[in-house]
């Protein structure tokens, strides 16, 4: 008897204990599925942190895109690419005509009228035939020395012509603006040659170097200018060999044919 009575007391005690764990463990059981819910519901639809202070970010209005200069555009046709020369020289002749003036004679003004004919194997070699036609006449400084000093200034060797076949090398090319107006391709170029001076005695070698710039005006046309510097050897005044040398300056116009069909 004293057995059931305790037994039936720590029954009476042990229930509303487990009674209680189990509305915690419902409890728990409840919280665990509202997280659930959330977590799905944060996924399904994914919320935006919105800035400190509540502010919500203003979103600057599109400026509309202005399409009216598209119909001053070049066609695809005459557009060239950058990289290549806007005038082209492969298999193309040149014909050159131009003024010439030896610039290192102080007592006498010897110029005239300069040909050139040559034709490029590659962008940067040919060949070119050169002649100068030339007059000499008395400078005003050797004037005024005959007259108030009477000291004689003639030159032993007077040049009247000269012509050579020169090897021509154009290494650079390169742009430079004309008046912030235009841009102006040009290339640089060297050349190398012998041939003829005819002086007021005889014709005498030449070793003609040069070197110059041609601008081009236009894919046919274009302006050119150089220094050239002619050696020879000639019997001059009194009769006896010596070496001379003249530096001209060159000017004037160029015309490449036939026209360049691959650009």
């Amino acid at each position: 008897m004293k057995k059931l009575s305790l037994f039936l007391t720590a029954l009476i005690l042990i229930l509303p204990f487990r009674g209680f764990a189990q509305d915690e463990n419902a409890g728990d059981n409840d919280e665990l599925k509202v997280i659930e819910v959330e977590l799905e519901k944060s996924k399904a639809k994914p919320v935006l942190d919105e800035p400190a202070g509540n502010e919500k970010s203003a979103v600057a209005p599109a400026k509309p895109i202005d399409f009216s200069g598209l119909g001053r555009l070049a066609p695809f046709s005459e557009v060239s690419v950058v990289q290549k020369r806007y005038l082209p020289k492969t298999g193309r002749f040149q014909l050159f005509g131009g003024l010439a003036l030896v610039t290192n004679d102080p007592w006498n003004n010897t110029y005239g009228g300069s040909l050139k004919a040559g034709y490029f194997f590659r962008e940067w070699l040919g060949v070119e035939l050169n002649y100068y036609a030339l007059s000499t006449s008395q400078a005003k400084s050797a004037q005024e020395l005959k007259a108030i000093q009477n000291v004689n200034t003639n030159n032993p060797v007077v040049t009247k012509s000269f012509y050579a076949l020169d090897l021509m090398f154009v290494p650079m090319y390169g742009k430079m603006t004309w008046f912030n107006e235009r841009i102006v391709p040009f290339d640089l170029y060297f050349s190398l040659g012998g041939g003829s001076t005819q002086t007021d005695r005889e014709s005498a070698g030449t070793l003609h170097l040069a070197a110059g710039q041609i601008f081009a005006v236009s894919k046919a046309t274009a302006f050119r200018w150089d220094f050239s510097w002619n050696f020879f050897s000639a019997t001059g005044v009194d009769l006896q060999k010596a070496s001379y040398n003249n530096l001209f300056v060159t000017v004037g116009w160029s015309w490449f044919f036939p026209e360049a069909k691959y650009r």
